[in-house]
């Protein structure tokens, strides 16, 4: 580690959950400023390597010596000591927490040590009817004694503002994926035997909206037939994905492949020629908040989007120009934007075009964490000259 460069101190439940790729970019990425990881759980270190004396476990055996002397420093002091004693000990200049949730959890460090706390929010954190009424207190301290709040677009913002948060505690740090990395392929007209391929990547949880996919799908195969549809993913409704499928006699031309390593969904991503993707808000209240990065993703590989107006994601792609936007849970209306795709094959390569200049321009990992390391840097200024200020 370089001794010039301040530490950031980031908190979050799990590091590196494989849902949150994102994240993992750009803490891996900072490069003024070196990042320390703390969590109660790690995983997935094989996939996503970081340095191992910079994560920081949380976690105690239950009910040993440490669990124990842990839970009454707690009560008594109102803090976790492990917490605080890292934080500490690496001169950490800033916490950064991920998820609202963790932002509160923060609060106790700031009030101890006097560190800047940043919170990002993401999405079920701010919109998840559960998780609002549980952190609703929590919240508000936060939102009244946090210094920062990082959302990925204009729409984020506005919730967050309805929540209570400042508006002038609020910046727009876009999500961004690493550009360069990804291959871009134009998607050229095919010809009418030749099988359209359609692929979807995600959690299977409800507002990821795979069964108003598949609905639409289902209103296609009427009229074209020559056409598969990829399922990359897992989760908790897997079953009741499954049971669509089996109950609409689907088997044909669905295909589900689970969860895969990255640079295998890369591969099995970039054999689609038109993405699905028609987020929802799930019953619980629950929503992308912003936007899936996996759209991003979609748009740099070159293949046109078919997604909804949900979020962020008017923000992240160029609606009518990269992507084509229907009304949530609108199976007629998504079926719709994808027949239209599929009679006007000669716009594929120009919306790809334009997606990936889209991503290029605005979600390029680089120019994303030169903007998040600014934000640090500003905040550090402000911590020094109000320790001038009280010596």
């Amino acid at each position: 580690m370089n001794d010039d460069k301040h530490i950031v101190a980031h908190i979050n439940h799990t590091w590196f959950a494989t849902s949150e790729t994102f994240i993992y970019n750009f803490i891996s990425s900072l490069r003024t400023f070196h990042p320390i990881c703390l969590s109660w759980i790690q995983e997935n270190i094989d996939v996503f390597p970081f340095p191992e004396d910079d994560m920081h476990s949380l976690t105690r055996r239950r009910y040993s010596p440490e669990w124990l002397f842990n839970n009454i420093h707690k009560r008594i002091c109102g803090i976790d000591y492990y917490l605080k004693n890292i934080v500490e000990l690496r001169n950490a200049k800033i916490i950064h927490a991920h998820f609202g949730p963790h932002g509160v959890y923060a609060l106790q460090i700031k009030k101890k040590l006097g560190i800047p706390v940043i919170t990002s929010f993401y999405g079920y954190d701010l919109s998840k009817s559960s998780i609002i009424k549980q952190w609703r207190r929590g919240y508000a301290s936060l939102f009244e004694e946090g210094d920062l709040f990082l959302v990925e677009g204009p729409h984020m913002k506005s919730v967050l503002i309805n929540l209570g948060c400042k508006e002038e505690k609020i910046e727009i740090q876009r999500i961004a994926i690493p550009v360069d990395n990804i291959r871009f392929i134009p998607r050229r007209p095919k010809r009418t035997d030749e099988k359209i391929m359609f692929v979807f990547c995600g959690r299977f949880v409800e507002k990821k909206g795979i069964t108003h996919a598949l609905n639409a799908l289902k209103i296609l195969n009427k009229t074209y037939n020559n056409f598969e549809f990829t399922i990359i993913g897992d989760g908790p409704l897997k079953s009741e994905i499954e049971n669509f499928i089996d109950t609409n006699d689907m088997r044909g031309y669905v295909r589900m492949t689970g969860f895969m390593p990255y640079t295998k969904y890369i591969e099995e991503m970039q054999k689609g020629d038109i993405f699905i993707h028609p987020s929802i808000t799930a019953s619980d209240g629950e929503s992308e908040g912003g936007a899936p990065t996996v759209i991003l993703e979609a748009q740099a590989m070159g293949m046109p989007v078919v997604s909804t107006v949900h979020g962020d994601i008017p923000n992240v792609v160029v609606p009518g120009k990269s992507a084509l936007l229907s009304n949530e849970g609108d199976h007629d209306g998504l079926a719709e934007n994808i027949a239209f795709l599929l009679n006007h094959r000669e716009m594929w390569e120009q919306m790809g075009k334009t997606g990936r200049e889209h991503v290029e321009l605005y979600h390029n990992l680089k120019t994303e964490v030169m903007a998040l390391e600014n934000k640090y840097l500003r905040l550090c200024q402000y911590s020094v000259a109000t320790d001038d200020r009280t010596l």
